[in-house]
């Protein structure tokens, strides 16, 4: 088992945000998390990254309870998943090049003479050229910012890959372009990918399961056409602009 989320709680104060949310996940393959706004969807990715802990239940990522993990061994098993944040969260003083061999100068003892090439190689699976490499974030689209990022959250090989809104902000063609990128790196590396994202064409097109959160618990969890049909009004309504068509 990948991921596995057992009976989660979560409560700010009097508002319960999560009341046993449960599920897992096998290797490899598109998991997308959904869920309205205040559906703790935000709030259960830091719990998956660590960052927060639940009141109760157990996270389990790659055989490790992270709940229970001390900060060095939790730092450590971070090296065996990446990030992509919803805003990409370059380092704008950095060049891409430097915004990529971050992992590397951060968690390994590797040469300089094999970083450069790594990070070239990491800027062609994102579909990128070696030459961006020598750009800012500030001279990038918003659409190659992603890639960079995609490339600096895959420095380090890791088996998972958390994407948080990765087509938000992007028009609907470099929207479609990174969806694809996202699909063929999971079945050519055999990554699995967990997004929280709120696109349609995202779920229909890529993934190969829908959680849906709401109440506070895993509403429905299939494909996205198991998903689209479930009755209740929240999916219902979110689902009804592509189910109409």
């Amino acid at each position: 088992m990948l991921l596995k989320v057992d009976s989660i709680v979560t409560r700010f104060g009097a508002q319960t945000v999560h009341r046993g949310v449960s599920f897992a996940i096998e290797r490899p393959s598109v998991v997308a998390l959904i869920g309205g706004s205040g559906s703790g969807k935000s709030v259960l990715l830091r719990e998956l990254l660590g960052l927060m802990r639940p009141d109760s239940g157990n996270i389990e990522i790659l055989g490790h309870d992270i709940t229970q993990l001390s900060p060095k061994r939790l730092a450590a098993l971070r090296n065996r998943y990446g990030v992509l944040f919803q805003d990409g969260a370059l380092f704008s003083g950095l060049t891409v090049e430097e915004n990529i061999r971050v992992p590397y100068v951060e968690h390994t003892r590797l040469p300089e003479s094999l970083i450069k090439p790594l990070v070239e190689l990491r800027l062609a699976l994102s579909g990128l050229s070696s030459d961006v490499g020598l750009k800012m974030p500030s001279e990038l689209s918003g659409g190659m910012r992603k890639r960079v990022a995609l490339a600096r959250a895959l420095a380090l090989e890791p088996e998972l890959l958390f994407l948080d809104e990765p087509t938000s902000g992007l028009d609907p063609i470099n929207a479609r372009a990174f969806d694809q990128l996202v699909r063929t790196l999971c079945d050519s590396l055999g990554l699995t990918v967990l997004l929280i994202t709120h696109d349609l064409d995202t779920l229909e097109g890529i993934t190969d399961r829908v959680i849906a959160l709401a109440e506070g618990k895993v509403l429905a969890d299939g494909t996205f056409a198991e998903v689209s049909k479930v009755k209740h009004p929240w999916i219902q309504s979110y689902f009804s602009s592509r189910v109409t068509r």
